[in-house]
């Protein structure tokens, strides 16, 4: 067996976390998961910081999202063939931009459908 938790560092890490992601209850930008710990193994990190256009297109547009919805949106922009390396051509970089950007907003309208569906379900 491993050693026995350190409530103090814990709760510390915990606190740390909430102060970096500006909030006292994160959750995924995308699903909601409020418990994004229970998604990983061995990282302690709760949420990844996903670049919405690519680091290398605009490195401060960013959302916090759980590691599933992370690699969900990686695997769209894939898909959407977006680019996410750095490129001279400005109006290629412009073009892969707004490809990325329509990913993010499929995604999210995506999550509003799912969050409608289920106030409805709840009879709210």
């Amino acid at each position: 067996m491993g050693a026995a938790p350190n409530p103090v560092r814990s709760a510390r890490r915990k606190t740390e976390l909430r102060e970096k992601l500006g909030s006292e209850r994160p959750v995924c930008f995308y699903c909601g998961f409020a418990e994004p710990v229970a998604l990983r193994r061995l990282s302690r990190k709760f949420l990844e910081k996903h670049h919405l256009v690519g680091r290398n297109h605009d490195p401060e547009l960013t959302i916090f999202v759980c590691r599933n919805c992370h690699a969900l949106m990686h695997e769209r922009l894939l898909d959407s063939a977006v680019d996410l390396e750095s490129t001279a051509d400005p109006v290629g970089r412009v073009a892969m931009m707004l490809r990325a950007e329509a990913v993010h907003f499929e995604a999210l309208a995506r999550t509003k459908r799912n969050q409608a569906e289920s106030l409805e379900r709840r009879g709210l």
